[in-house]
């Protein structure tokens, strides 16, 4: 065991990491804050990194020959647990008085308890499917781009591209097409990757499995640059903090070409007046910051990148009012439904969702707006299950409906 965990340990965790398991304060904030400890689980944060430092003090300390080793098994079981459960939200290191990159200090530590023997079912089984059918909803992959509109204008090569990533491909696919609609629109000339575009790898990256996927992601970059594509518009929170800050590393190298938002393209598009939004009728809309593409890329692109876009989007919608969530930009409470809880602990994610909508009822909002359509879908599923009659759409939705048809197109 002391081999294997000292192997495990090296291959997963980055000395900076390593450092961090031993910087906890246990100032407990993170405990407070963690929307599944609210839910009565036991997985804070200082508690986690707490149990990681008992077991590499078990295994690896002065003293590991004379202890007694029959309780390391359920402390490392224990520790897999909570992971599983975990949503990778980043909240606990937003709040960390010592600074801790917690987000990824969990990725590392679900494939150290992977190399240990500790394996969740139901992650490997989503595994399986991203690595055998390229998506983790296990549908074919002849159908991924049988949504697209014979009427859509998509060039074979471009400058600009579209990734629409697996859940608009097989769960939303009306997003998808608003999104075409609004680059149609606005007389964007853009190619799509196609029958070469794959699944981005996102629940690979946070649940442990990412080695095996490495040389799809190498195939989806070199494709996109014999398309000559220079900027790549990504519509899914999972897919653009995948994109920006994990596929680099697959590489070994800067990606060669530029990742934005479709938000961040739409403002472009309202501020150039290639696009005009229409009035309506009033509408009061509060909006969701994901946490993948919020708090987890704000060191990377900048808060007015991640947080503010969005909002300057919405606003320039005609009518609308935009109403804010108590917690909000980097503090904005979890959906419930990242890092593989979704699939593998499915009533926690609904029982995470169901609180935020208690956040939101309150402020008597005629629509939720967000701009990951994993966290529309856990949203929807819960305000269903509670027989909410709360909209819940993509910015990109709201977009498209108050659109006004370009002429000249």
């Amino acid at each position: 065991m002391k081999k294997r965990f000292k192997e495990a340990q090296s291959r997963w965790f980055t000395p900076v990491q390593q450092l961090e398991i031993d910087a906890c304060s246990r100032c407990q904030e993170c405990i407070q804050i963690c929307p599944v400890v609210k839910e009565g689980f036991p997985d804070g944060a200082m508690e986690r990194i707490d149990a990681w430092q008992k077991l590499s003090g078990h295994v690896t300390g002065f003293f590991s020959g004379w202890r007694d080793r029959s309780k390391d098994h359920d402390l490392l079981k224990g520790i897999s647990s909570t992971l599983a459960r975990c949503t990778s939200c980043g909240l606990c290191g937003i709040v960390c008085e010592s600074g801790i990159s917690t987000a990824s200090l969990w990725e590392s530590m679900r494939g150290a308890c992977m190399d240990l023997g500790f394996r969740e079912p139901v992650a490997e089984k989503n595994a399986k499917s991203i690595l055998e059918q390229k998506n983790p909803y296990e549908e074919a992959i002849t159908t991924r781009t049988s949504w697209i509109p014979a009427s859509a204008k998509i060039a074979e090569n471009a400058e600009v591209c579209f990734f629409p990533g697996c859940t608009i491909a097989f769960r939303n696919q009306e997003l998808g097409r608003a999104a075409l609609r609004i680059l149609n629109n606005a007389n964007v000339t853009f190619c799509m990757l196609g029958d070469e575009e794959f699944c981005c790898g996102s629940f690979l990256f946070r649940t442990g499995f990412e080695e095996a996927y490495a040389d799809t992601i190498r195939g989806m970059i070199t494709a996109l640059e014999s398309k000559g594509v220079k900027t790549l518009l990504v519509s899914c929170a999972g897919c653009m903090k995948t994109i920006i800050l994990d596929w680099p590393r697959i590489v070994g190298k800067p990606l060669p070409f530029r990742v934005m938002s479709f938000s961040s393209y739409i403002r472009d598009l309202i501020r150039e007046q290639k696009i005009r939004l229409r009035y309506d009728h009033d509408i009061r809309v509060v909006y969701h910051d994901p946490c993948h593409s919020g708090r987890s890329l704000m060191h990377s692109l900048g808060k007015d990148t991640v947080f503010e876009v969005h909002r300057d989007v919405l606003t320039a919608i005609p009518g609308l009012i935009l109403i804010e969530c108590e917690d909000n930009r980097e503090f904005s409470t979890c959906c419930g439904a990242g890092g593989g809880v979704k699939a593998e602990e499915p009533s926690l994610a609904q029982s995470i969702a169901s609180r935020k909508l208690d956040e939101i009822d309150w402020l008597n909002p005629d629509i939720l707006a967000t701009t990951c359509p994993f966290c529309e879908k856990n949203l929807t599923d819960a305000s269903r299950e509670r027989g909410s009659v709360l909209k819940i759409m993509d910015v990109i939705e709201l977009v498209d409906q108050t659109m006004e048809p370009n002429q000249d197109v």
